[in-house]
This record gives C-alpha cells, structure tokens and sequence, in this order.
C-alpha cells in the first residue's frame, strides 16, 4: 500500500454505504462532488486570498499598460513587458503551493476511483488474453480466485521464462482487478498496486491481462462509459460553480 492508498479504507466503507441508494453513476457524480468541495475548501483556507487579489490587480495592470503603450520607445516597452512578465511570475509563485496540496486529497481519491470503478475481471469461464515480459515467456491460466461481489473471478496464472542464469517458473494470482503487474517500483510507495508484485529473483518483468472495463454510462462511445469522463466533467463543472460562487481567487 502506498502513501496516497491510506484514505483508501474511507473511501470504501462510503463508497458501500452509497451502494444501496445510488449506481455507480450516481457515486461517481457524488463523488466528483465531495472532491470539488475538498478541494476548493483546502485552496481557499491555505492560499492568501487578499495576496493574490493584489498581485491580480498588479497583472492587469501591467497589461493594461502593455496595451496603451505606443511602441515608439522600446527601452520604455521593454520595462512594461518586464513589469508584467515579473507580476504573472509572482501569481504563479503564490498559487502554486496551496494549489498542489488541496490536490493531494483529488489524487488520493482518482487512484481510489481507478482500481474501484476502472477494471473488472471477468466472469467464471470468460477467455482471457494474457501476456508476459519478455517475450519468450509462457503464460498459462490454470485457475481463478473466488467471485468478487460484482461477479467476477480473477485468474490464476503460471508464467515460465528460460534465461542464461536458469528457468523461472512462478505461480501468479491476480490479487485485483489491475491490468498489470510488475515488479516493485519506487513509485509504488506512493501509489501501490492492489494487483500484488512479482517476485524480485524472477526475470519476468510484467504480466498483463486484457480485463473488461467497467461501464458506469451504458450508451455512448467506448471511450465515454467509463468513470473518467462524468467525474472530471462534473468535477470541473462544481469547482467553477464554488469559486464563482464564492469568489475564490
């Protein structure tokens, strides 16, 4: 488990407790919701509002100045490109900060969202297309896990490689719905992978399995059924609507 997959609990226990009275869509918008709140509350308390209202005002009228000037002396224009060039950088100076933590807790929440709402395995009997790195490796299904609540079974495989060192035979379960697993990464202290790892004494670098994907919208292109599309969209839609609302800087 990595650092951001600690709220990961909370998020669930919602998540069931939602189950009963909404889909999966109607999460997901619930959800977008929550994150544009968080967010927007976290930004607002950690940034200097009065700050950057001032350093606004400096920006417009800097380029404001930019505009009315003439362009016949070009030391003078020089200054007033350098003016505003030198308040847009100092914006983005007190922004950036309180920006990038109120999207901790957005990004806790997305890898959340993807392993929950992202991927399904498939159905007791369904094929799947399973494959291995390096090429040479062989990839054969020999069981599944028991049924998830939605169904699915996840497949047990055993992935065999020859290299100049000796074979490697590992016996691999795929411990959740993740399209990939590998072997552990320094990022996976932040963003862990529920799937599990591979062993690290195995040449065998990644095993991936074609999983369905799940549909929160039915009708639609591909592309637009997952979660991804409505959470971002509403997510966007609720924050403009917070800070206009209550005139965030």
């Amino acid at each position: 488990m990595g650092i951001f997959d600690w709220p990961a609990p909370a998020f669930s226990w919602l998540d069931a407790a939602m189950a009963d009275p909404f889909g999966p869509l109607g999460r997901i918008i619930i959800w977008s919701i929550i994150c544009a709140i968080v967010s927007m509350v976290l930004y607002a308390l950690l940034s200097p509002q009065n700050r950057i209202k001032k350093v606004k005002s400096d920006v417009a009228t800097s380029r404001q100045a930019m505009a009315d000037d003439d362009g016949e002396d070009f030391a003078s224009g020089m200054k007033l490109a350098k003016a505003q060039l030198g308040h847009s950088l100092k914006l983005v100076g007190v922004i950036v900060v309180p920006a990038i933590v109120a999207s901790l807790p957005a990004l806790a929440l997305l890898v959340w969202l993807d392993g929950q709402y992202g991927y399904t395995c498939p159905a007791p009997g369904t094929p799947t297309t399973i494959s291995a790195s390096p090429e040479n490796a062989h990839v054969e299904q020999i069981g599944t896990a028991p049924l998830s609540s939605n169904g699915g079974a996840c497949p047990i495989v055993r992935v065999s490689t020859t290299t100049d060192t000796g074979t490697s035979d590992i016996v691999v379960p795929l411990q959740a719905a993740v399209p990939v697993i590998g072997h552990h990464q320094w990022w996976n202290t932040l963003i862990g992978n529920p799937a599990g790892y591979l062993p690290e004494n195995t040449p065998i670098q990644q095993i991936r399995f074609d999983l369905p994907t799940q549909e929160i919208i039915p009708i639609g292109p591909d592309w637009a059924r997952g979660w991804e599309l409505t959470f971002f969209v509403m997510l966007i839609l609720v924050s403009v609507a917070i800070k206009k609302g209550f005139r965030i800087e």
